[in-house]
């Protein structure tokens, strides 16, 4: 069978072409249970727009929104995870006549009137994730979302039993977690998977709230080395947390890894050029990925396996 065209997408959903096109471009007049239908038959038939037809047809060249929620107004060059994201996104749409439009915001406010093809959402809460869905009409999350919205997950529990277990295997016993925020499902999951194998170990777990910040986690890890001197390995949600650590620690005079482990999650130029262990993640693929699923209009919920790269900071194995 060819390419997947408007007429096959209509006939499978028992509606008009013009019916499938009003979907497929987002435009209003189409009844919610047809709207469904539509939706269905293009994922089942795994049904690509033509973009350059489409971009003829509007008189511009259209667009794909990346939308990053941070804090921070300089988290673009502030944070190599979100290069990476860029990366893997402009490699994605290298030779579509699409635009890529970048918005760093501190929070989503009220509806959002989405214009192009869609979006691709990064620390976006599942609440907010779903109202970009309803403004876009097609969104795809890093990271788990609401039940409707697509996703590109990384294994972030399992990355965080693979950290906090490489930690216990090198005889550390008195192990700290730093997570991230609270609304960001990837820092949730991660660092509910490294507490599950700490007290699956029958080890009282020591909790550190981060947010994904250089400054917050040295400061918060000054704290935690003065409270809990004994600490002896340190699981990091993200490795600019991890970094932070690091540099707490050595300030208190805490030796890497003969004191204290580290084990930071993203495996990025902050851990390969530090000798960081790091959970790794394929973050330019999967942000590819994301991309291409929302010019695919692709409904799908992907899980992505993590492994672990291990460095300097972890030390070598010894007895418990």
């Amino acid at each position: 069978m060819g390419r997947p065209t408007l007429e096959d997408v209509a006939r499978l959903a028992g509606v008009s072409r013009s019916t499938v096109s009003r979907v497929i471009n987002r435009q209003p007049g189409v009844a919610p249970s047809h709207r469904r239908l539509v939706q269905e038959a293009v994922v089942e038939l795994g049904y690509r727009p033509h973009l350059a037809a489409r971009a003829l047809a509007s008189g511009r060249a259209d667009t794909l929104d990346l939308i990053i929620l941070d804090d921070d107004p300089d988290a673009l060059s502030a944070n190599p995870h979100y290069a990476r994201v860029l990366a893997g996104t402009v490699k994605a749409l290298a030779g579509n006549d699409i635009r890529l439009q970048i918005h760093v915001l501190p929070t989503i406010v009220g509806s959002w009137a989405g214009t192009g093809f869609g979006a691709v959402l990064i620390n976006v809460p599942p609440e907010s994730a779903q109202r970009l869905r309803r403004g876009y009409g097609w969104v795809v999350s890093m990271g788990r979302s609401a039940p409707r919205v697509s996703s590109i997950e990384p294994d972030n529990a399992e990355g965080g039993r693979l950290a906090v277990d490489h930690l216990y295997r090198a005889g550390r016993r008195r192990i700290a977690v730093i997570d991230g925020p609270e609304s960001n499902p990837c820092a949730v999951q991660r660092r509910e998977g490294g507490l599950r194998v700490i007290r699956e170990a029958g080890l009282e777990p020591v909790l550190v709230r981060g947010d994904f910040t250089f400054a917050t986690a040295e400061r918060r890890t000054r704290e935690l080395m003065a409270g809990h001197p004994d600490i002896d390995g340190i699981f990091a949600c993200c490795d600019m947390t991890a970094a932070g650590a690091r540099q707490a620690l050595s300030a208190t005079g805490r030796r890497v890894p003969d004191d204290v482990a580290i084990v930071g999650f993203d495996d990025g130029i902050v851990a390969s050029s530090s000798g960081l262990t790091s959970v790794r993640q394929t973050v330019e693929d999967n942000a590819g990925l994301a991309a291409r699923m929302v010019l695919a209009r692709e409904g799908r919920r992907v899980t992505v396996p993590v492994s672990l790269t291990v460095r300097e900071s972890s030390g070598h194995h010894r007895d418990a």
